[in-house]
């Protein structure tokens, strides 16, 4: 065998080694079993499923105990389609495949002839009932109308799942992005993921890319306890976000988020600043600080056509079905007034008072 041979085995090898943690970190799985009327297993079955936003199709066929599974699948909605000699063809659309999710789709098929369809709409159950792990899911809607800090930090999403406090009374250090423990675990013992992939800061803990972007988001998943063997690193909590999609469809958003003193109420900190004070002779001290801040941007996502060249045939090249793309863009502004400029204003025009009124008392 020759030494590029070799070499390209190896590092195919050394890929699927990476790829295989990567999948299930950021797809789920589809398993049933597929029985008759009268629950005689069904060996030999053709199960199709189909992606219903992308229209990729994976097939197999059931073993001697009638059972399929599907594994490394994308987050989405998905058909089951499920054919045999001497049965009607049945049909079950609105599963919604999510994060980590197990889904188990059992058939029953009836005894027909191959042009009858027996059409079925029903979700997979989203319990677990394959694995001890304990978490929350945040998905698309969640991220989108729950309300997040004024810094739109999908991050802070965390704070509000069962077991999580943003700062434990005997705990004093910091990570980046956000200071959240779970179950009572250090600040810097949590793992977080991006599409697969580490996201964690090696320097001080917590996550390295700011997602302050909620509409880039397609779900997290916050596992807070007996997360399995495929996360490994921390043992505190896994922070897992997967971002969107394209598909056969265009589809996207606009936002614009505005935030300003006039929408916030006054913190503790402020009002030892001087503001928030309804006796103030300074209308500025009447009020919170001084903020304005604006937040715009915009997501579009589907199939990617790309130009064609050469005399004759198509002038592009259709990503229909095969090619997808998605983009996000944001932009932030935002104005304010250091509290620390305020205080020492403060100090210095009651400086200036006093040593007005020494000279005026000589």
């Amino acid at each position: 065998m020759k030494n590029p041979t070799r070499l390209f085995l190896l590092f195919a090898s050394l890929l699927m080694l990476f790829v295989a943690p990567v999948m299930g970190q950021t797809s789920g799985s589809i398993s049933g079993e597929v029985k008759d009327e009268k629950q005689a297993v069904v060996t030999n079955a053709t199960v199709t499923v189909r992606n219903v936003k992308t229209n990729t199709t994976r097939s197999t066929s059931t073993d001697s105990d009638g059972r399929y599974r599907f594994t490394g699948m994308p987050v989405g909605d998905y058909e089951v389609t499920v054919e045999s000699t001497g049965f009607a063809k049945y049909v079950q659309s609105g599963i919604s495949l999510v994060l980590n999710q197990a889904a188990t789709v059992d058939v029953q098929l009836k005894a027909g002839g191959v042009t009858e369809v027996v059409n079925v709409v029903e979700n997979a159950s989203i319990l677990n009932t394959t694995t001890t792990e304990v978490g929350t899911r945040f998905d698309t809607r969640r991220l989108s109308e729950l309300p997040i800090a004024t810094n739109r930090n999908v991050y802070n999403v965390a704070l509000s799942a069962a077991g999580v406090s943003q700062l434990q009374s005997n705990q004093a250090g910091f990570t980046n992005g956000i200071n959240y423990s779970s179950n009572g675990g250090r600040l810097r013992s949590n793992n977080f993921l991006l599409d697969g992939q580490d996201n964690n800061d090696f320097g001080v803990g917590g996550g390295v890319v700011q997602l302050n972007n909620p509409d880039l988001i397609q779900e997290v998943r916050l596992v807070t306890n007996q997360f399995s063997a495929e996360y490994g690193r921390n043992s505190s909590s896994v922070f897992n976000a997967i971002t969107k999609s394209g598909s056969n469809e265009y589809h996207g958003s606009a936002f614009w988020f505005h935030n300003d003193n006039h929408l916030n109420a006054c913190s503790n900190l402020n009002k030892n600043g001087g503001f928030c004070n309804k006796q103030a002779t300074n209308k500025a001290n009447q009020i919170a600080p001084f903020r304005i801040e604006n937040q715009t941007g915009f997501t579009i996502g589907g199939p990617l056509h790309l130009p064609s060249f050469g005399e004759g045939g198509p002038t592009y090249i259709s990503g229909h079905d095969r090619t997808f793309f998605f983009f996000a863009l944001r932009r932030g502004v935002a104005s304010t007034i250091a509290l620390a400029i305020h205080y020492l204003l403060n100090l210095r025009l009651i400086h200036t008072k006093n040593r007005e009124r020494c000279q005026k008392s000589y």
